[in-house]
């Protein structure tokens, strides 16, 4: 099987492309004909997935990538075009059709024809990787067996929405401070290279002996001006060789493990990892999928390798007949919060909702957090940039103020 780019006309007239995953171009031609629509010519897609694929993609615009905010979109209609009993492939191709994601809507003509050609819609969808990861297909696998697709595809679609406001909340609460620390970086870089030199040759030509403090910054910027190669290039090698060495398995444990204890933001950080984990088990027991493959999903679901790791050494000891709670309890990493949840759920038999509960409560003390940070961080951020450029600035003109005070005594000294 193949991928294959086709333009067509559909029976109003409008001009569509689009691609699918078909043995051949006839089947994807049968497979258009069938939905009314006139095929214009189909062609093998050798770019997919390259990088010109689809074209330039311009930030804005719909593109390749899936959003999960799209996905969320995407499975809250198809369930309600399921519970209104609306036929499985008629949702589909009327869903791809709607939606502007091209990848999504591709994603979706494969999945309707794959299962117009007899496949269950949790194969169709695993078939799709690179839209609907394996804890939506064993969500759907799961609801297909217990005969609730419309209501865990709800559920699923609610999951995903959960996901996309705690993703937005941490976001907030990091991207202010990013953004004035390199706001910061770049009007100090401007100082130093470009407005204190030229300082620099003004004393200069003036013979005098300058204030400590203005020495101190124009010998910093010396150093900076003679050793900018060399320092742009140890920055450059030193970001190259950290992004290589958090690809490791070493490296990306320690990364997740220092992001969890950075000071003001690790909390935080703590807080969104647990809702996820404790999110995602919850749904995934409801659905009806077994423990340990719960488990296991939620382990590569989870975005931390440090609690991924803990969830590991947790799934182990259930898979030798220990408790759920019991085996959380041994890794360390679980608060005595989440613990207490999962033995009263584990003792009633609704783990599923204590572990919801959970994540509802970590959403809650993420937002919480989220809101501090930003009363605390601006003016925070405010005094240290403000500072650290003010004493650039006063250090330049202090000469200028020891001159104008010697002239007015007689003297020239500083």
């Amino acid at each position: 099987m193949g991928n294959y780019a086709y333009v067509a006309k559909t029976p109003a007239g409008q001009e569509i492309s689009g691609y699918l995953s078909a043995d051949g171009p006839t089947d994807v031609a049968d497979h258009l004909q069938e939905q009314g629509y006139v095929v214009l010519r189909v062609a093998p897609d050798e770019a997919r997935p390259g990088f010109f694929a689809h074209g330039l993609r311009i930030p804005g615009i719909p593109g390749d990538r899936v959003a999960v905010r799209d996905l969320a979109v995407f499975t809250r209609q198809l369930g309600a075009l399921l519970d209104a009993g609306i036929p499985l492939t008629r949702g589909l191709h009327g869903l791809a059709q709607d939606t502007r994601q091209r990848t999504l809507a591709d994603a979706a003509e494969n999945v309707a024809m794959r299962i117009e050609r007899g496949e269950g819609l949790s194969d169709a969808l695993e078939a799709q990787p690179r839209v609907f990861n394996s804890i939506y297909v064993s969500m759907v696998r799961a609801a297909e067996q217990a005969g609730v697709l419309a209501e865990i595809l709800d559920e699923l679609a609610a999951y995903l929405e959960d996901l996309d406001a705690l993703r937005t909340k941490v976001r907030s609460a990091l991207s202010y401070p990013l953004f004035v620390i390199a706001f910061a970086a770049a009007a100090t870089a401007f100082l130093f290279f470009k407005i204190v030199p030229t300082f620099a040759d003004i004393y200069a030509e003036m013979g005098q002996q300058l204030p400590g403090l203005t020495r101190l910054v124009l010998s910093i910027s010396a150093a900076l001006g003679d050793h900018a190669a060399v320092g742009g290039g140890l920055t450059l090698l030193a970001v190259v060789s950290a992004a290589f060495l958090v690809r490791t398995p070493a490296g990306g444990y320690a990364r997740d493990a220092l992001v969890l204890r950075l000071p003001l933001f690790g909390a935080v950080i703590r807080k969104a990892v647990l809702s996820r984990f404790a999110r995602t088990l919850g749904v995934l027991l409801r659905s009806g999928v077994p423990i340990l493959e719960a488990l296991r999903l939620t382990r590569a679901a989870v975005g931390n390798q440090e609690i991924a790791r803990a969830i590991g050494r947790a799934r182990d000891r259930i898979g030798i007949g220990q408790g759920v709670t019991s085996s959380f309890r041994t890794t360390g990493k679980m608060p005595q919060m989440v613990l207490q949840l999962m033995g009263t759920g584990e003792e009633s038999g609704e783990l599923d909702g204590m572990l919801i509960k959970a994540s509802q409560f970590y959403d809650r003390q993420v937002a919480a957090a989220v809101e501090g940070l930003t009363a605390l961080i601006e003016p925070l951020m405010i005094v240290l940039v403000g500072g650290a450029i003010g004493v650039i600035v006063v250090s330049m003109f202090l000469p200028i103020l020891y001159l104008g005070d010697a002239v007015m005594k007689g003297g020239m000294s500083f």
